[in-house]
């Protein structure tokens, strides 16, 4: 399938994004990669991204963007708790050509489950969400598939691949286990995650979420320790919940307690995907091979 002559707008182009560019530049889009930091643009170039700095929050630079025409944005800027750039990115890239606008959510917006499954169909209000932040993007988002923007909600957990394997937290002493407190977690693999996009986009309905998740969820020393192992490490120390909060601001403490099991019905159902590494285990060995 060729695609000559077509824009793809990555905004917010990183550890993601650059890796979902080399599909898109196979199809023969033009790639365009967003970052506010100039120094990013040499990784991009070398990716076959064409970097454009710029700030969300200035129209000229939105007009910018609009004049691009692109027929695929993900948008994978995390939600800023005033002056959202989002509703005025989607207004401004929103024109005839466009095929997809890929939101890059994340499963933090079924908060704290105390380890249940949940899935797309499971509901979420700002009420029992553990990201509030996050909810009211997605809400952003959801009324903007209303008005005629052909959107997708991508819910991703956890993503590892190569350089992304918690080495360096492993080696540094960063990465902790809290005693008493081991919840279930979910991660992909970077590579099914740009699968999972490109699904979305060719296969995926306006205005539907897709969770991004492998089918294997897992305690979090599970992950930590095999992580360990493989990098040749010393496995992640257990402290106290009481010395937890006096080290990690109340959010981050948030996500390192928070348990759930989350199922990618429509990933496999829908979509017709199937994962590289449907569990962490294959995945993880891959990525740190990879990396070495």
């Amino acid at each position: 399938m060729s695609d000559s002559g077509k824009t793809a707008l990555l905004i917010g182009c990183g550890y993601t994004g650059i890796r979902l560019a080399r599909p898109l530049l196979e199809r023969g889009f033009r790639v365009v990669g967003v970052s506010r930091r100039a120094e990013h643009d040499p990784e991009l170039r070398r990716a076959g991204i064409q970097p454009l700095a710029g700030d969300l929050s200035e129209p000229d630079f939105l007009s910018v963007l609009g004049k691009l025409s692109p027929s695929v944005v993900a948008y994978f800027v995390p939600p800023q708790k005033a002056d959202d750039p989002l509703p005025a990115v989607l207004a401004a890239t929103r024109n005839a050509l466009l095929e997809a606008f890929l939101y890059a959510s994340s499963s933090s917006v079924y908060g704290d489950c105390g380890g249940e499954w949940v899935d797309e169909t499971t509901a979420i209000s700002s009420n029992n969400t553990g990201d509030p932040d996050r909810f009211a993007a997605e809400h952003c988002v959801v009324e903007a598939g209303m008005s005629g923007i052909p959107t997708r909600i991508c819910r991703i957990t956890g993503i590892y691949g190569p350089d992304r394997t918690l080495k360096h937290l492993l080696a540094n002493g960063q990465y902790t286990l809290i005693e008493g407190r081991d919840p279930w977690v979910n991660r992909i693999h970077v590579d099914d995650l740009v699968a999972g996009f490109i699904a979305a986009w060719g296969k995926g309905e306006s205005g539907m979420v897709y969770n991004m998740v492998d089918e294997q969820p897992h305690r979090a020393s599970e992950f930590a320790n095999l992580a360990a192992d493989l990098n040749r490490l010393p496995r992640p120390v257990r402290i106290s919940e009481i010395e937890a909060r006096t080290r990690y601001d109340v959010a981050e403490l948030q996500r390192k307690l928070s348990s759930k099991r989350v199922r990618c019905l429509r990933l496999g159902n829908e979509l017709g995907l199937s994962l590289k590494y449907p569990g962490f285990r294959t995945g993880l060995a891959a990525a740190v091979a990879q990396q070495r």
